[in-house]
């Protein structure tokens, strides 16, 4: 292998290392967090991560859609429903318990080890290792994410639809006020 091809792959696997550690870091802040906006921000910072790993993977459709539907227009509807929820604000990190979730994180960081290692136990390889083969020529295009999401993955599609549909009505109804002024309606 010579120099540059070398230099490129300790790239992308830098890269991903810093891409990865950053999903894994908005994942846990958005866990973490007690404030609501907070929380939403870091879900932010995940999805733009994850946006990262895909055009590391020449999944380049998929980053913008994660960036234009993800971290554009969920993310604005969240942040809407957490200030029409109008919870009160509380601290950022509560002191009471905190012995429990360091033990917490500490176990789901063994765990993560734990799979991490037989996984690249498994597959013969190190963990961190570039992908020998290269994707098809229309990996990741618009082309051929639409015939597969219409095709082999229609009913998970229609699924979402449906789930995401279910929880914007449910946040409109947990978000609408009921007036005390007018009298019901007995029939």
């Amino acid at each position: 292998m010579n120099l540059t091809a070398h230099s490129a792959s300790m790239a992308e696997t830098i890269a991903f290392a810093i891409l990865s550690a950053g999903v894994l870091a908005g994942g846990l802040l958005t866990i973490t967090r007690r404030n609501p906006v907070s929380a939403v921000m870091s879900l932010v910072l995940t999805f733009a991560a994850l946006a990262g790993l895909f055009a590391t993977l020449s999944a380049h459709f998929l980053a913008v859609l994660q960036i234009l539907v993800y971290a554009g227009a969920i993310m604005v509807l969240f942040v809407f429903v957490v200030m029409m929820v109008n919870r009160e604000e509380s601290t950022p990190i509560a002191r009471q318990g905190l012995c429990t979730r360091a033990v917490g994180v500490l176990a789901a960081g063994y765990v993560f080890y734990r799979v991490a290692w037989l996984v690249g136990h498994e597959r013969g390889m190190p963990l961190l290792a570039a992908s020998a083969t290269p994707p098809v020529k229309d990996f990741g295009t618009v082309s051929s994410v639409g015939a597969l999401l219409f095709s082999d993955f229609l009913f998970p599609f229609e699924a979402i639809s449906l789930l995401l549909l279910v929880a914007v009505i449910g946040g409109v109804m947990l978000t609408r006020h009921v007036r005390e002024d007018r009298p019901s309606r007995v029939s």
